[in-house]
């Protein structure tokens, strides 16, 4: 699986490292598109990520779904070839984000019924090192292309393609793994956010106030712009955000397991919140690239966390339907970050808005702080 997410990333972030600058050269489009784009795509893309992780336990077809929606996300990269208004791109987006919304709770559910419970945190700490090893590679490339022929996109997107279709074939190696269930455990599939613990939905919701101050990165990408930065350098900072991220996620996920998730996702929402204040307060290039690669690593020490964490909370019978409404309470948190985001981005500066999301993201971590974590008594 960390070699089906290292192709994909490839083949995806290519394409929004150069988000920025085709928004502006191509569509002559600003922030509040952009963030419109990817806050509402990343909506629709949570809505789907609550069906399909519930229907991921129900039939257990957890293999067949994940390569269902990477099938689509893959299938609509080369529509870019055609798309030259801000129109084309919202509808290859919200297509590309379903894919994303049928994939990553079964994937997710995978990965969590692959490992043992004391390992869970460092499986997901490796996936996601696979998958922002090819999210380095991917921005590396795209820059290389654009600096020799700064109007190349239609180059980027054919690579990105082709990628993507690596990320395909990748899944010959993977093996449907299911969880002994009863009877009465699968009939309690069936059941809601209720069937969940209480501390798991007190989690969801902390980490839903969290995600609305995780502005989209093509939308932080446009502080480039700001500096007046040639377009084919703006992928590099996209590429400092995603080696700083690699480099730490699988520790993260080691530490996990040794310290606790819930510390190391405070740490992680800390480093997210200093990288905010060196892009608000210092316009040099040196704090810019600093600023993304303290980004990246805030990110790495909550993303896969965040997921064992859930892991954690729940039992395994439960687990698709889990991660389905943990990735739905990031998704909205991400859809208003995008929107208002965006707003504010365009109508009132990038400070103002950078100043919004820190001020949530400290007011957030105040609840968190005072969050309990027992864990679900039946464990994987």
């Amino acid at each position: 699986m960390g070699l089906v997410s290292f192709f994909n990333d490839f083949s995806n972030e290519m394409i929004l490292s150069i988000f920025p600058a085709f928004f502006s050269s191509v569509l002559k489009s600003g922030a509040a598109s952009l963030g419109l784009i990817e806050g509402v795509a990343d909506g629709i893309s949570n809505l789907t990520k609550i069906f399909s992780g519930r229907l991921a336990d129900r039939t257990e077809k957890r293999k067949a779904l994940a390569f269902l929606g990477y099938c689509i996300s893959v299938g609509t990269r080369p529509f870019y070839l055609i798309s030259s208004v801000a129109g084309h791109i919202f509808g290859i987006r919200v297509i590309d984000r379903i894919g994303k919304g049928v994939r990553e709770a079964p994937r997710d559910a995978l990965l969590s019924l692959s490992a043992e419970n004391a390992s869970v945190g460092r499986s997901f700490g490796f996936h996601r090192a696979m998958d922002q090893a090819g999210a380095i590679l991917g921005p590396l490339v795209a820059f290389f292309i654009l600096s020799r022929a700064p109007e190349a996109f239609n180059t980027v997107f054919i690579a990105a393609f082709a990628a993507g279709v690596l990320a395909l074939f990748s899944f010959f190696f993977i093996k449907e793994v299911r969880p002994h269930l009863s009877r009465e455990g699968v009939q309690k599939l069936r059941l809601n956010l209720r069937a969940q613990t209480r501390e798991f939905r007190r989690f969801l919701f902390v980490i839903f106030l969290l995600s609305l101050a995780n502005l989209p990165i093509a939308l932080l990408l446009l502080r480039t712009k700001d500096l007046g930065l040639e377009m084919s350098l703006i992928p590099l900072f996209y590429l400092f955000f995603n080696v700083s991220f690699t480099l730490f996620a699988a520790y993260a996920g080691r530490l996990a397991d040794k310290v606790g998730d819930k510390p190391v996702i405070l740490g992680g929402y800390l480093l997210i919140a200093l990288a905010y204040l060196l892009l608000i307060y210092d316009h040099s290039l040196t704090a810019l690239a600093v600023g993304f690669a303290i980004l990246g690593t805030g990110n790495a020490f909550t993303d896969g966390v965040q997921r064992s964490f859930a892991a954690r909370l729940t039992a395994p019978d439960e687990r698709g339907n889990a991660f389905g409404l943990l990735n739905a309470a990031i998704g909205f948190g991400v859809l208003i970050a995008g929107i208002l985001g965006g707003f504010v981005w365009q109508h009132y500066g990038a400070v103002s808005a950078l100043t919004l999301a820190l001020a949530v993201i400290l007011l957030s971590l105040v609840g968190f702080g005072l969050m309990g974590a027992k864990r679900a008594t039946r464990q994987s």
